[in-house]
């Protein structure tokens, strides 16, 4: 018995086959891609740093994202995108970029929407205090005077300043070392201008918020001074309070990028975590 000779012909069975076996793979690829995405964003920045990780609304409880650097790096500039895509109508709105100097000194900037008298303002912020315990307690015990033989704020302008910005706007945040200078005896900078100093050398520690688009506004600029050459350990945070609270805010961060001293090539966290 002979058998039939299978035709070259494409069938409509085939055709069906085909189909489901492109949208098979096509639902693999994007299955595989979301997993590596998601693993390139909890576990290996430089994979994900034009991706974008949220705080806020729907993102838990946690309001910090910590990052891992290369050990005794001597950091000179650190940068991170952000958009904020909703803010509390009442309180404190701020969404920082902070830096710590190994002199036990700290330093945070970035947007603010906060609650003046009646009324929300758009505000931005760059200042800093020594480190007595985080938190509350570094304000609270805060001495003026020995502090500002460490850090001095408010050289250009007062630490939080009026400054228009605007949601879903992209903006990049930048902490950037700049020149050790000779400070003449006299008196202080910012609020506590009146405490008398002694001749004193620092480093400037410039910041920026940059929007993306120049058409989106003007950028914010801010400077202090830090006895300390270096940043030794950096982060990003939302902050609430006053009358807000976390899951009325909602804002996206890029994982940093920094530079050390001596090397023109950015770097990368090694990874990240929620705090």
């Amino acid at each position: 018995m002979s058998h039939p000779q299978r035709s070259n012909a494409v069938t409509l069975g085939d055709l069906s086959n085909l189909r489901g076996l492109t949208l098979s793979l096509r639902k693999a690829s994007i299955i595989l891609a979301v997993a590596l995405t998601v693993i390139a964003m909890g576990q290996d920045p430089s994979s994900a740093k034009r991706n974008m990780i949220g705080i806020g609304e729907g993102e838990g409880d946690r309001n910090s994202l910590m990052f891992e650097t290369a050990k005794g790096a001597k950091i000179v500039k650190v940068t991170t995108r952000l958009i904020v895509n909703k803010v509390s109508h009442k309180g404190l709105n701020f969404f920082a970029l902070q830096v710590n100097f190994p002199n036990k000194t700290w330093a945070h900037g970035g947007p603010q929407f906060n609650k003046d008298a009646n009324r929300m303002v758009h505000l931005a912020n760059w200042g800093g205090l020594v480190d007595r315990g985080g938190g509350a307690t570094d304000y609270d015990k805060a001495d003026p005077k020995k502090d500002m033989a460490l850090i001095e704020c408010g050289i250009d302008k007062p630490n939080t300043a009026p400054w228009e910005w605007k949601l879903g706007c992209e903006y990049i945040l930048t902490v950037e070392r700049g020149q050790e200078v000779q400070l003449p005896a006299g008196g202080g900078h910012g609020p506590e201008h009146n405490i008398r100093l002694g001749k004193r050398k620092m480093w400037e520690w410039k910041f920026s918020v940059v929007p993306v688009d120049p058409a989106k506004g003007e950028p914010f600029t801010s400077l202090l001074y830090d006895t300390a050459d270096h940043v030794d350990w950096f982060c990003v945070w939302n902050e609430s309070g006053y009358g807000s609270v976390g899951a009325e805010q909602h804002a996206r961060w890029s994982v940093p990028e920094y530079w050390v001293e001596g090397d023109d090539k950015p770097k990368v966290p090694s990874k990240w975590t929620r705090e």
